[in-house]
């Protein structure tokens, strides 16, 4: 199998988490649970992340159930916080030695020639068995300096890693320089409730099926993960503003982490956030303020086949 994420470094600041009114916590199969909005209005578990040049401000420990992760980006490049629930018995500190000193050693493989298919096959060899029994869950995608991306997860007790793997300029991982920290997430239910959705997006390998209407002014969107691809990154979705001069394709080219330029500061556009990949049947929750202008939706792995979908706002 081909491995999904590379290696990150460990960041140790902390910040606050805020709950508002309560409610009983959701029931039933992931695909019920997750997709099910309720009658009555939504309650919110939400945990204020703030991203720096490189650290994560964030709380070490939340409860589980709905949570929504407000990402407030204090940097000076792009970032993102993606979840990831280690089996159990795992440490931060065995995620970092075991899965970390790989993706690194691959990384410096891809600089010194080495092409993309060669490098995955090493990977393949190098991480150990238990990578496989990593769950990618969801969390704010790509957000621009200055900007906030807010995106809701069910979150099941455990060990997760918070990360960031966005490149600098001269290619080293944000993780690398600190953007890696372990949250713990509590057997107490935050009784928090999931979003209410104006749009939806159905995500199976390769393609984007989107229900409503696409309007300025903010919006939630539902995104629904039907299919996961055999050998390569799971699928998510993350939202570019394009200027009139962008070039698509070279957004499309820069979010394959494994080329040279990929996720390499600065970026060719602006993005305002979105949800990383997360499990069959997981619904996961993403809020958006779109001005008038030119955007796209955009797959983090598998844009170059497909996933991406301009779009305009008048």
């Amino acid at each position: 199998m081909i491995a999904r994420r590379q290696y990150l470094a460990v960041g140790t600041v902390t910040a606050a988490v805020s709950l508002t009114a309560c409610q009983p916590a959701d029931s039933g199969s992931p695909a019920e649970a997750d997709s099910e909005a309720g009658t009555e209005a939504a309650t919110a578990n939400i945990v204020e992340v703030v991203a720096r040049d490189y650290a994560f401000d964030a709380p070490d420990e939340i409860p589980s159930g709905w949570t929504t992760f407000r990402l407030k980006n204090e940097g000076k490049e792009h970032h993102f916080l993606l979840l990831q629930h280690l089996p159990e018995g795992t440490t931060l500190e065995a995620y970092i030695e075991e899965i970390g000193q790989p993706f690194d050693s691959v990384w410096h493989e891809l600089q010194g020639g080495q092409d993309k298919a060669e490098a995955g096959a090493l990977l393949g060899q190098l991480l150990p068995e238990w990578w496989a029994s990593v769950r990618q869950m969801g969390g704010p995608g790509f957000v621009a300096p200055g900007g906030v991306a807010e995106t809701s997860v069910k979150l099941e007790p455990g060990t997760y890693v918070m990360e960031c793997y966005v490149k600098t300029a001269d290619g080293k991982f944000h993780g690398m320089l600190g953007m890696t920290r372990e949250l713990t997430v509590t057997e107490e239910p935050s009784g928090a409730s999931p979003p209410e959705a104006d749009l939806e997006i159905a995500l199976s390998n390769y393609e984007f099926a989107i229900e409503g209407d696409v309007r300025a002014g903010q919006q939630t969107v539902a995104v629904h993960f039907q299919e996961h691809p055999e050998f390569t990154l799971g699928n998510d979705v993350h939202v570019v503003r394009l200027e009139n001069d962008t070039d698509l394709d070279v957004v499309i080219a820069w979010m394959d982490w494994m080329n040279l330029e990929g996720l390499r500061e600065p970026a060719p556009a602006a993005f305002i956030g979105g949800t990383h990949e997360m499990p069959v049947g997981h619904t996961s929750y993403f809020t958006v303020d779109l001005a008038p202008g030119r955007y796209a939706w955009i797959a983090e792995s598998s844009a170059d086949k497909g996933m991406v979908r301009e779009f305009a706002i008048e």
